[in-house]
Order: C-alpha cells, then structure tokens, then sequence
C-alpha cells in the first residue's frame, strides 16, 4: 500500500499568505531598523537575527492542550537552554541542568533526560528532575579518585540535590523512565521527558 500522501505546503493559501506575512514583517522591520539610523548592512543583520529565533523557536517541541510534550523529545544542551530558558525563574533551573550535563559527560555517562514542570510550558515550574544512565566503570572512576565521579557519587548518596537520580543500567534507566512519566490525572495520561544527548 502506497504511504500517506503529503500535500505540497506551497499549495495551500494559508502557506502562501504565511509567507507573504514573513516578507512583509521583516521588510517593515528592516525599514524601521534604518529610520533608527542603522546602516543597511547592519538593518538586515538584525533582521535576519530576528526571523532566525521565530524560526528556532517554531523547531522546539510542540506542546499539547494540557502543556506536555510528546512521549521522548531527544536535544542538545543549547536546545534545552533556547526551548526551555524562556523566564528568569528557568534560567536558575537551567544553571543547575548545565552542571549537571557536564558531570555526565566528564564520567562519560550514557544518557541523561530531564522531568519536572520544567518539561512543560509553565512559567514558573516548581521543578526539575534528572536521571543520569551512569557509565558500567562509574563505581571504578569513584574508587579511582576522578573529581567529577566522587562528586556525582556524593550527590546521589547524600541525595543533594534531591532532584538528580542514577540509573545503574539501561533496566534501571526505563524504570525511571516510566516513573517520571506518569501524570497525577485521574486518566492515567503519560507526559513527555526530555533526553539531552551527551
């Protein structure tokens, strides 16, 4: 059976009226760069930095009506930053994420994914949790002495912060994985996580 059939965007007038919108924006955005006495070179620089972060932003995760993304969105640090840093109170959250990526890539962890409302598109989300898949010579690194080992071991034995997790395993690491996507709705709804790649 032949798959579905995707219509060609350029077909619908709403895509075309779309585009028209986009060129007529950055055309009255470069216009009023110049009347603030900006050079035509840097006018269009900061209209081409504008269009840019709609469109960036348009690439992050699609959110549904109860503010969850999908099941498992994979992304790169600076994506988890652009998507998910859009207020102040994230921005604190996002300094305790970064920390945290880079313990796990300085011990070669195999995965890391992050839960909490800060996963969803609340302004002020009251948290964030992580889940580190450790790699199989983390205890090694520990007894070996390596900074960063001793320090995440440290954090996960004194359970401070609260919020970061080890899973030992790939068993383990799904195991989390369920636990953290379960939502308190009474219709059992799965909410999505975010896997940051290492």
């Amino acid at each position: 059976m032949p798959g579905p059939q995707h219509k060609d965007l350029r077909e619908d007038t709403r895509f075309v009226e779309l585009q028209a919108t986009f060129e007529e924006a950055a055309e009255w955005l470069f216009r009023e760069f110049l009347s603030d006495g900006l050079g035509p070179e840097t006018a269009m620089n900061e209209v081409v930095g504008r269009v840019e972060k709609v469109v960036q932003s348009a690439r992050g995760p699609v959110f549904d009506d109860a503010g969850f993304i999908p099941p498992l969105e994979i992304c790169t640090e600076a994506e988890v930053v652009c998507w998910f840093g859009f207020t102040s109170h994230r921005q604190k959250l996002i300094d305790r994420i970064r920390k945290w990526i880079s313990l796990a890539r300085a011990v070669q962890a195999r995965r890391l994914f992050l839960d909490g409302s800060f996963v969803t598109r609340k302004d002020e989300p009251g948290d964030v949790d992580a889940v580190v898949l450790l790699p199989e010579d983390f205890r090694e690194q520990v007894r070996v002495g390596n900074p960063q080992a001793v320090e995440l071991h440290n954090m996960f034995r004194t359970r401070e912060p609260e919020e970061l997790f080890a899973a030992e395993d790939e068993d383990d690491w799904w195991e989390w994985f369920v636990f953290f996507s379960r939502t308190r709705q009474a219709n059992g709804r799965r909410k999505g996580l975010i896997e940051v790649e290492l």
